[in-house]
């Protein structure tokens, strides 16, 4: 089973769409003066998330009572799981020499997924042949919440230790004093901040579609 695993590997490391793949990601990497037309970007973005969202939908609505339920208990799953992903890489970064900060809005991606890699997965496993629930899109959309929820919470505690209006800490270089009104930082339960992390563009194109 291992040799079949590992020989689907080796087979699909270079199918096109993957290939695509790679070459973006190598772009930074070896610093290609490379910059994607805003607007073509912009405009392929909200394609594919009102895509995502609407395939997504339509495969919800055709699933029988029974399938729902283990749908919504995945959702429930995945949220969770990003949630804790999402904490636990800020115990890691918040060690590194990152400001805190600034580990606090990596560890919101961290807890978050990708729209472009999702896109890219669903493509592999359907050039290989590989069987997926259909309703996989609205797992993309449930699970982009975690990471903002993650984010707010860091930066909220934040705030209330102190930061000052460019993002610095006490012991960090730059630090001038706490921000007015940052030891009565914002909850992340208020109306604001909520509206914030629901009616982001993203998550309202993927959950409209």
């Amino acid at each position: 089973m291992l040799a079949e695993l590992l020989s689907n590997i080796a087979h699909n490391l270079f199918k096109p769409l993957l290939l695509f793949f790679y070459l973006g990601f190598a772009i930074p990497l070896l610093r290609v003066p490379f910059e994607f037309p805003k607007q073509v970007y912009q405009g392929l973005t909200l394609y594919l998330l009102v895509a995502i969202g609407w395939h997504g939908g339509e495969e919800l609505a055709s699933l029988s009572a029974g399938e729902l339920g283990q749908a919504v208990g995945f959702m429930v799953l995945g949220f969770f799981l990003n949630f804790a992903i999402g904490l636990f890489a800020h115990q890691i970064l918040k060690r590194t020499k990152l400001r805190q900060i600034d580990a606090a809005a990596v560890a919101g991606y961290y807890g978050s997924d990708s729209a472009g890699t999702f896109v890219t997965a669903l493509g592999v496993l359907t050039a290989t042949n590989i069987a997926f629930s259909a309703y996989m899109p609205v797992m993309l959309a449930i699970m982009e919440i975690p990471g903002c929820l993650v984010a707010l919470l860091l930066i909220s505690r934040l705030r209330q230790r102190g930061m000052d209006i460019d993002g610095n800490m006490p012991g960090e270089p730059g630090y001038s004093g706490p921000a007015p009104g940052a030891k009565h930082g914002q909850s992340i339960f208020s109306a604001e901040v909520l509206r914030d992390v629901f009616f982001n563009p993203g998550l309202y194109l993927l959950l409209g579609g």
